[in-house]
């Protein structure tokens, strides 16, 4: 399973942020632009330019109303966002002429942070018609009294024309500067992808050795995945989450490939010594896990460590409540239903009835209240599980 396109969603939620900061500073200019006119830096009429500025300020507001309080960051509204800025930019030249000419570019700019071609293509389309008529208007209004290019002739010859060659040269540097980020944050995608792909296939060569080590388990670290998997997704986990954790999961028992056979096969009842033996494989997991790169292998050696922990303190460790990682409570209770329902040499298999009478009882004890919740809505999904992977 690949989730290379995270990344790319990763990198334009970051531009949504920068977007938002870059229009922060720019109320701050538009600020700066009124009092420089009302010292008499500037000599603009005061209403157009007042009322521009308050404009502005309300455009320039709006990526962080939307992306960093709202939390709404969309395609549609990357789109709204930057046709707005070139609206902005074409009010600020038509009342404010020359002094803020800078930003007849400052769309395009702000186009590149996305890393993607096609903003800077659709940016730049729509800032064509933007600038001649921005040029027109400032003709029209005639807000500023010293602007230069007062006749249609001369605002085309000295203004238009220099303007849109300008603004080509910004395209085409634009442009390449997108393309140059769009191939980094493609690779980048594609490497990401091979090294999960790397990591699932060592997990799943070493969950095999693991099912084969004992003629009892059969599919069992399959399954505690699977139910590890409904769980995570149930608790809020996105699709992306709730696949590491569930691959992750299948390292849970790992560190038994330590313990003796003769011991994790004994019909009888353990003796105390044999079953501090059996306790060690947590230590031996998360040895043989935590050296180990990557994500997913962090998220196992959590979970190979801390899978039999209890919520109330009284687990292997001692480790209890919150200091218990989530998606090790969420394998916890997937290992224990699967070892009730199962038979072994030393028990016979619980019916998932009375299996789910035992995991309810424990909530607040034993597991986390949540996840116990979570494994009550999705009880359906764990038969479905259980007969999807029978034991040979």
């Amino acid at each position: 399973m690949r989730f290379s396109e995270k990344i790319i969603s990763e990198y334009s939620k970051d531009a949504d942020k920068r977007l938002a900061f870059i229009c922060r500073l720019m109320i701050v200019f538009m600020l700066l632009v009124a009092l420089l006119n009302f010292l008499g830096v500037f000599i603009i009429d005061a209403v157009p330019l007042y009322l521009t500025v308050g404009v502005s300020i309300l455009i320039f507001f709006l990526p962080t109303l939307f992306g960093d309080i709202l939390k709404m960051r969309t395609k549609g509204l990357r789109y709204f966002f930057l046709a707005l800025m070139v609206f902005q930019s074409g009010l600020q030249y038509a009342t404010l002429s020359y002094h803020t000419i800078i930003m007849l570019v400052f769309p395009m700019v702000m186009s590149c942070l996305y890393n993607e071609k096609k903003y800077v293509k659709y940016t730049a389309i729509i800032s064509v018609p933007m600038i001649i008529i921005s040029h027109l208007l400032a003709i029209v209004l005639r807000v500023v009294p010293d602007e230069p290019l007062i006749t249609l002739r001369d605002t085309i010859v000295y203004g238009i024309l220099p303007r849109g060659i300008e603004f080509g040269g910004i395209v085409v540097l634009c442009y390449f500067i997108s393309d140059r980020m769009e191939r980094l944050v493609d690779t980048l995608a594609k490497k990401n992808a091979e090294l999960y792909d790397d990591q699932e296939n060592l997990i799943l060569a070493l969950s095999q050795i693991i099912e084969n080590k004992s003629e009892h388990t059969g599919q069992h670290v399959r399954r505690v995945a699977e139910y590890t998997e409904v769980l995570c997704r149930s608790l809020g986990y996105d699709e992306e989450e709730s696949w590491k954790i569930s691959l992750a999961a299948m390292m849970h028992d790992v560190g038994k490939i330590m313990v003796p056979e003769t011991i994790l096969e004994k019909p009888s009842k353990l003796t105390d010594e044999e079953y501090g033996v059996v306790k060690k494989h947590i230590e031996y997991g998360k040895q043989m896990l935590e050296t180990s790169p990557g994500e997913l292998f962090k998220i196992s050696t959590d979970i190979a460590y801390q899978h039999h922990e209890r919520w109330d303190g009284n687990g292997y460790r001692g480790i209890k409540g919150e200091d218990i990682t989530p998606y090790a409570r969420c394998a916890a209770l997937a290992d224990v239903f699967d070892a009730l329902v199962s038979s072994r040499p030393y028990k016979a298999a619980w019916t998932p009835e009375k299996a789910y009478e035992e995991i309810v009882s424990q909530s607040g004890k034993q597991f986390d209240p949540k996840v116990v919740d979570a494994f009550k809505e999705n009880f359906d999904a764990f038969l479905d599980i259980m007969k999807n992977y029978p034991d040979e």
